[in-house]
């Protein structure tokens, strides 16, 4: 039996049975849980860092050492944590998105098996839609394939008849830094305190 998931924006624990399941489907869920677009969140983020003071600089580095001396380093260098870190159980997962504009979708809709490297899901963000996507193990290219994107669109397409004229925005490639369990614990380098907090794959928000 396929399960599905659709859901609004509002903070809700309820879950109940859908009746008018999506196209292909025996059976699905509706619930309530919050729905976060990244690139929106992440700048909310980072206007929320420089209003409390704080720097932000880019630099490249071979060492954990090398960071500005202060009490504490916390590293959430992700994948990079297998040469900064000597970490070599943290592995990528690499994730394809489409972005199209929103033909009026107000719910997500979500299938994991959770054995398939191909996801399908529809999460709209009002005036565009994220569209899923993949998971597959241990690949690290960050190039958009368009054959992978064509698949994305006629899966999403198949269960949400909408999608077929909307127009396409972009694609998002990324890699998922996987780990057995995060790794979130201290370490005592040159005499301060080294926090990793690292591994959290594709459920970094959910896990924060």
């Amino acid at each position: 039996m396929r399960a599905a998931a659709s859901g609004e924006r509002r903070t809700d624990p309820r879950r109940r049975r859908r009746a008018n399941h999506a196209r292909g489907f025996a059976s699905g869920y509706r619930f309530t849980v919050p729905l976060i677009d990244m690139p929106v969140y992440l700048g909310y983020l980072q206007r929320r860092l420089h209003a409390a003071g704080a720097t932000v600089e880019r630099r490249t580095l071979s060492d954990l050492e090398q960071a500005r001396p202060a009490a504490m380093v916390v590293n959430c260098t992700g994948l990079s944590a297998r040469t900064l870190a000597g970490d070599l159980r943290i592995r990528p997962v690499r994730g394809q998105h489409v972005v199209v504009t929103n033909p009026g979708l107000t719910e997500f809709f979500s299938e994991d098996t959770g054995t398939s490297p191909d996801l399908l899901c529809t999460h709209p963000h009002g005036d565009h839609v994220v569209l899923g996507g993949t998971a597959i193990e241990g690949e690290e290219s960050q190039h958009v394939d368009h054959q992978v994107a064509r698949a994305i669109l006629a899966r999403c397409r198949a269960v949400e008849p909408r999608l077929a004229e909307a127009e396409i925005l972009g694609h998002r490639v990324g890699l998922r830094p996987a780990r057995a369990h995060v790794r979130v614990e201290a370490d005592r380098v040159a005499g301060r305190t080294l926090l990793h907090n690292y591994g959290h794959g594709g459920a970094g928000v959910t896990l924060s």
